[in-house]
Formats: C-alpha cells, sequence, structure tokens
C-alpha cells in the first residue's frame, strides 16, 4: 500500500502539470489514500469519504490495460455550477449549441472529468510501463448509490484496491473526489510493476 502510495503520488504531481496545459488552470490532488478491500465493502468506503453530500455529478469512466478498473470522479451540484461558471465563456456556449444551462453544466462536468480521469490513469500507467485505452464517460446524476459501481469487474471471493483523493483548483473555491477501482485482475500484475519500480530505485 505504501509503494502504491507513493507511485500514484508521483504520478498525480505529473498528472496536475499536464492538466494545467490542457484546461487553464492549476488542479492540486492531494496525497493518495489506498485501500484494499472486497466488493462489498467498496460501496460503504466511497459514500464514508464522500460524506452527506445532498446532490452529486458523477463522472464514470472505465480504464484497460494491463491495469483495468473504473474511475469516479465526484463534485457536489455547488461545485459543478462553480466550475461551469469559472470556465463560461460566449465562444464556449456558441460551440456547444446546448438548449439549456443544464446540458451545457453536464457536458462541461464530464468533458473536466475526462481530461482529470485520463490525466491521472495515464500517468500511473506510464509509472508502472503499462498504456491504458478508456471507454466514453458517463455522466451520472444524483446520491451515489452501490448499482453505480461495475460490479462485472468483481469476484465475491476477491479484493479490489481502491484508490481516493481529494482535487481542487488552485485559489478557487472548487474541489471534488476521484476515485479508482482497480480489478482483480490488475492485482498480481500490479504488483509485479510496483516491485520492479521500486527495485529500479535501489528499493527492495
Amino acid at each position: 500500500k505504501d509503494a502504491s502510495k507513493e507511485i500514484i503520488n508521483i504520478a498525480f504531481g505529473k498528472a496536475a502539470a499536464s492538466l494545467a496545459d490542457i484546461i487553464g488552470l492549476y488542479v492540486i490532488l492531494s496525497v493518495p489514500k489506498v485501500e484494499i478491500l472486497q466488493p462489498e465493502e467498496i460501496q460503504r468506503f466511497i459514500e464514508r469519504e464522500i460524506g452527506e453530500a445532498k446532490g452529486l455529478h458523477i463522472i464514470e469512466q472505465y480504464y484497460i490495460g494491463k491495469i483495468k478498473g473504473a474511475a469516479f470522479l465526484v463534485l457536489s451540484y455547488e461545485n459543478s455550477k462553480q466550475l461551469l461558471s469559472l470556465l463560461e465563456k460566449e465562444e464556449i456556449k456558441e460551440s456547444f449549441n446546448f438548449s439549456s444551462i443544464a446540458m451545457l453544466e453536464q457536458e462541461t462536468v464530464t468533458e473536466i472529468g475526462n481530461i482529470i480521469i485520463g490525466a491521472c490513469v495515464s500517468k500511473t500507467a506510464e509509472l508502472l510501463k503499462d498504456f491504458v485505452t478508456y471507454t466514453p464517460p458517463r455522466f451520472i446524476g444524483g446520491k451515489f448509490s452501490g448499482r453505480d459501481l461495475p460490479q462485472k469487474l468483481f469476484d465475491k471471493e476477491t479484493y479490489a484496491i481502491v484508490l481516493k483523493t481529494l482535487f481542487q483548483f488552485e485559489n478557487k473555491n472548487i474541489s471534488g473526489f476521484l476515485f479508482l477501482v482497480n480489478s482483480v485482475e490488475s492485482l498480481d500484475w500490479l504488483k509485479k510493476a510496483i516491485h520492479d519500480y521500486m527495485k529500479h530505485y535501489g528499493y527492495e
């Protein structure tokens, strides 16, 4: 767990720099929390970490490589609206041509989620000498539910590595959560990849 946390922390530092170039805003990513959980524990873990938010916007996206799993980016309604106002420009409105502000907000949050997830997962995979592809991001509105978890990734008799980080836009009162849920199929490969990474830098 400690080695995973350190590697992911390095990857997220690199991801933050990439995100600044892409969206013009510096994203601060907290030191990740890493847990090894059984499938039935994952829902409780995520709900506990999110807290009692009344309304949430969740972006779900699958990533597939040697490392395989699902990402959930979580923003409150209030933070979603603040993000929209932060990025909102007339040329953006015209280019999207949406019928309502709600649709514009949904598409903006989905695209920002896609960018943050892609940067974080890709940088982690890069450090571990892997390459991942992604499914299109999916917008989920409302309160988080166990139904939102990709159950097909898990076997009830096994474990998953679950990662949680808090992200915040620098100097802006906008923050959210990112959860990466790595499937059991990734565990053996992850152990070896992390061992090889640490060995390369002199740790046994």
